[in-house]
């Protein structure tokens, strides 16, 4: 297989026919913005030994790779337009890989809604490298950025906080479990929370994705908000085998909120419009939880049960 018969084969299929992406023929997409709606553009990149593993199948690495990037997007409330794909391998792969790779993309931009414009194939002397660069669309002046926090806003999160934290260490040797699946499910196919975009845009005054953990990202909207954050940890949602390694100690709230790759989305809401959201985001499948507040101060507390607070080693994931 040479590269481009793989890119005739595997890769144009993923433009849908999209008159934007011109049938891979051209060496850029043209894009129609409509009037009155802004472009958001964000760009992810990850590697092999990084952010999955050496020998990661290669449908667990398309699902990642897009759903990382529509993560984004719903952070800002903008609804996903298209991406492109730059990946870099370092060797040509064989065509069952390429097969699998593309029928994961496929099946995620039917979910949410999405094509591929777009891209480059090339080789390196690393491991494999996959870059997306995705944008979506938002009316204009609309877009949910991280500085808009208040003080008196709930600190409300969408799903569950921590299970692909535990997932990354069971693949990294550091946690064993006896039956790991559904924590690894978490970190390899996170749920971008593209479905609730919109009411991201109405209801929320700063928002984020929690790419590398609670605390640490958290930390991010208190820092350009120049508020801070109180966190009640038993408010934080967790699953119930996440919560059932907490009660055993084989985990610690520390390692539920500084553990990276959730891919949930934290918000601050004002107050009297978090029950209003809380419907809105039930009816498109989305449970939210009003975890804290934010408040006068810097920085991110998170206080237990008894009011104490607690001190961690860490608040996330740092790539340096």
């Amino acid at each position: 297989m040479h590269e481009f018969e793989m890119i005739r084969d595997y890769f144009r299929p993923l433009t849908m026919d999209r008159a934007e992406a011109g049938g891979l023929l051209d060496d850029a997409a043209v894009l129609e913005i409509p009037r009155d709606f802004d472009l958001v553009m964000s760009s992810d990149t990850l590697n092999s030994g990084v952010h999955f593993m050496d020998n990661e199948s290669p449908a667990n690495i398309a699902h990642k790779c897009l759903r990382v990037n529509l993560s984004d997007m719903a952070a800002m409330g903008a609804k996903p337009y298209c991406y492109q794909l730059n990946i870099a391998f370092a060797n040509m792969p064989k065509e069952d890989w390429v097969k699998e790779f593309t029928d994961a993309l496929m099946a995620d931009q039917k979910e949410f809604g999405i094509f591929c414009s777009g891209g480059d194939t090339t080789v390196t002397e690393g491991g494999l490298l996959v870059s997306m660069t995705i944008t979506g669309l938002v009316p204009r002046g609309k877009a949910v950025k991280r500085y808009g926090a208040k003080q008196g806003d709930f600190i409300v999160l969408t799903g569950d906080i921590g299970d692909a934290g535990i997932g990354v260490n069971v693949m990294l040797g550091v946690l064993k479990l006896d039956d790991p699946a559904h924590f690894l499910n978490a970190c390899h196919r996170p749920v971008a929370r593209t479905a609730i975009s919109d009411i991201v845009q109405k209801y929320a005054h700063a928002a984020i994705d929690i790419s590398d953990g609670l605390i640490s990202d958290l930390s991010h909207i208190c820092s350009v908000s120049e508020v801070g954050a109180k966190v009640e940890a038993e408010k934080v949602p967790l699953s119930y085998a996440a919560r059932n390694l907490l009660d055993k100690g084989l985990v610690t709230f520390e390692d539920l909120f500084t553990g990276g790759d959730d891919y949930e989305l934290a918000l601050a809401v004002p107050p009297e419009k978090f029950e209003t959201f809380k419907v809105e985001a039930s009816k498109r499948g989305v449970d939210v939880s009003a975890v804290g507040v934010f408040e006068a101060g810097e920085g991110v507390s998170v206080i237990n049960a008894s009011g104490e607070a607690l001190e961690f080693d860490q608040q996330g994931w740092t790539h340096f």
